[in-house]
């Protein structure tokens, strides 16, 4: 999407008509960030469990460590995503479904009781 924002080389250029964006660069840039990077941040915190200032007022607010909210967060902010995509432009691929079930897997692995009992913060 960053390479080629006109879609075409991805076969998906039929689908910018019904987008709100002029070009795939700014869907581009929340795959690239959004999903892509956030993600690895978060698995390093949730193994690591580093204490970096910059998280401590995530980690007070929820009662449990940064990267579990973020975790949370993140498969919340996919099944927004998912949401808007189907309102946009249908549910069409097969990688839409494999999302689907990543959006519902992160908060409900991270929901779940001795998860949420292992992130909590103490």
């Amino acid at each position: 999407m960053l390479i080629d924002p006109s879609g075409d080389a991805m076969g998906v250029d039929v689908l910018l008509p019904l987008l709100p964006v002029p070009d795939f660069i700014l869907p581009g840039l929340f795959l690239l960030f959004g999903m892509g990077l956030a993600p690895l941040v978060l698995v390093f915190g949730l193994l690591a469990r580093p204490n970096w200032a910059w998280t401590d007022a995530l980690t007070r607010w929820s009662g449990h460590y940064w990267a579990w909210t973020g975790t949370l967060f993140l498969g919340f902010l996919l099944l927004l995503w998912l949401a808007v995509q189907a309102m946009l432009i249908g549910f069409t691929t097969g990688i839409q479904y494999v999302m689907l079930v990543n959006g519902v897997a992160l908060p409900g692995f991270a929901l779940w009781p001795s998860v949420r009992r292992l992130y909590r913060w103490e």
